[in-house]
């Protein structure tokens, strides 16, 4: 998911054979309790805005000529804040509710994604997925172990498993099952580390699991 950029929660599958399916969803609390934190914020802004609205036009044409640099000081700082500000409440509600079934089966994966948006199904060959990774992320929650199938790119990875713990048998498992090599935390590629960094605004920072 661009991931989101919400803690995501996912089923338990056994990887005992395939194909098997499981569901990926969004965690609706943490998404009210991040949009909570950017609300206020976002009010914050509002009111030089809503104070600017107030004054006639043309008192504020006249002042900005007068002084130019402070006007084109105050428009600057003003519209990157809202940059900053809107990009991150824009990302929580496109992610709010969102969730994504998966299928796989010998030597494809098939994932339908629903959420604000109109459903997308997309799959890829399971060959394209560089392996299974074990990482560790921090999470408003707390400390959580994840089993996350990689792909060279970030939107489709997918989290095959999530909990307070994950035994290595289990890692082993899905190695064997869906035929990937299990990838330590030197060998994740750059592109997924770059979405980990992306998604750990809102979420947390993630831990990728030592060798």
């Amino acid at each position: 998911m661009p991931q989101a950029a919400l803690e995501i929660t996912a089923s338990d599958p056994q990887f005992a054979s395939l194909p098997f399916s499981f569901e990926e969803k969004s965690s609706r609390s943490s998404a009210l309790i991040l949009l909570l934190l950017v609300l206020p914020a976002l009010a914050i802004l509002l009111l030089p805005i809503t104070m600017l609205a107030a004054v006639d036009p043309a008192e504020l044409y006249a002042a900005a000529a007068r002084h130019p640099a402070a006007a084109a000081q105050a428009v600057t700082g003003l519209g990157l804040w809202t940059a900053l500000l809107m990009l991150p409440a824009k990302r929580l509600m496109q992610g709010f509710g969102r969730r994504r079934r998966i299928l796989i089966e010998a030597g494809r994966v098939i994932v339908l994604e629903m959420g604000a948006v109109r459903p997308r199904t997309w799959s890829a060959p399971l060959r394209e997925f560089c392996g299974v990774a074990h990482r560790v992320r921090a999470t408003l929650s707390g400390f959580r172990h994840e089993l996350v199938l990689v792909h060279p790119e970030p939107g489709k990875s997918l989290l095959l498993h999530a909990s307070h713990h994950v035994p290595q048998a289990a890692v082993e498992r899905a190695c064997v099952l869906l035929g990937v090599p299990e990838m330590r935390a030197g060998e994740l590629p750059p592109l997924q580390r770059s979405a980990d960094a992306e998604t750990a605004a809102p979420a947390g920072l993630v831990l990728p699991r030592a060798a």
